[in-house]
């Protein structure tokens, strides 16, 4: 990587130290944005279409007009930005709030323009060892917004919560809301009962996960059997394995949930999805 790494704001490369953003951005003032984040395995971008289809998504349910996208090539600069940082594995962000008002004001202006940041950050994924381990997980009443489906910026309930779960020694918060799982602070939930992998049906409680595509794609190629459902608290509790999934670490063990531990080590269902997972990035991003 260069010496100062480099990012795209609004048409312009330049350092990341440098670059900086209006104080009323809507994005800063508001949350009033969206954003992706994509890995990059071998300078080649993960499951790219899913991504801006997803983004494209969340910018029509904001009132932002996806077609935006069609005048900034994002596959152009996210290969600019692997070039020109000599990025290898890494990680991609696009952000995108609904840009710069001329005063602080709950109703943006008709004639907005959004303002695009793409940089990349540097998230070193776990282990194998890490993951035969296993993490624990806490249980968290979901108090999120009604919208969770939308990738919005506006992330203070997912930000509390996810610290909470690391003030108790923990890698995840479980959300439940009216008693049945919705998701992580920071991921999708599976579990697993009686050689079934489960998982939440998509909704607007929870986010439609690239990563979670992913593993069900995988799911489907190698004819593991799977459901989307609602999953109690129970039935949660009584899993035989559960883990979480990500677009830093696509499969995470969870062994043990507050006081109940789920399993010694990482079920077999899971390392076997693991294993699909790292195969299929080391042998489709050469």
């Amino acid at each position: 990587m260069s010496k100062q790494e480099v990012v795209y704001l609004n048409g312009n490369y330049s350092p990341k130290q440098e670059t900086t953003l209006s104080i009323l951005d809507r994005g800063f003032l508001f949350g009033d944005g969206v954003y992706e984040l994509i890995p990059i395995y071998n300078k080649k971008i993960f499951y790219i279409d899913a991504h801006l289809e997803r983004l494209k998504s969340s910018l029509q349910q904001i009132n932002i007009a996806p077609s935006l996208l069609e005048d900034v090539d994002i596959i152009e600069i996210i290969n600019r930005l692997i070039d020109q940082n000599n990025y290898d594995d890494y990680f991609i962000y696009i952000h995108i709030s609904r840009g710069v008002d001329q005063k602080r004001n709950h109703i943006y202006s008709e004639d907005y323009k959004p303002t695009i940041l793409i940089m990349g950050e540097n998230y070193v994924p776990f282990n194998r060892d890490v993951i035969i381990n296993g993490k624990k997980a806490i249980l968290e009443d979901d108090y999120r917004w009604l919208k969770s489906n939308i990738k919005s910026t506006s992330l203070l309930a997912n930000v509390l919560i996810k610290n909470k779960a690391n003030d108790n020694g923990a890698y995840e918060a479980l959300l439940l809301r009216d008693g049945f799982l919705t998701e992580g602070s920071a991921s999708n939930v599976f579990m697993v009962k009686d050689g079934i992998i489960k998982t939440p049906r998509l909704s607007n409680k929870l986010l439609p996960g690239i990563t979670r595509k992913f593993l069900v794609d995988l799911i489907s190629l190698h004819h593991l059997e799977y459901s989307e459902c609602d999953i109690s608290k129970h039935e949660l509790l009584d899993a035989d394995e559960i883990f979480c999934s990500s677009s830093t670490n696509p499969v995470v063990p969870i062994t043990q949930v507050n006081d109940k531990i789920i399993c010694e080590s990482a079920g077999s269902i899971s390392l076997d999805l693991y294993k699909h997972a790292q195969d299929y990035i080391k042998n489709s991003y050469k």
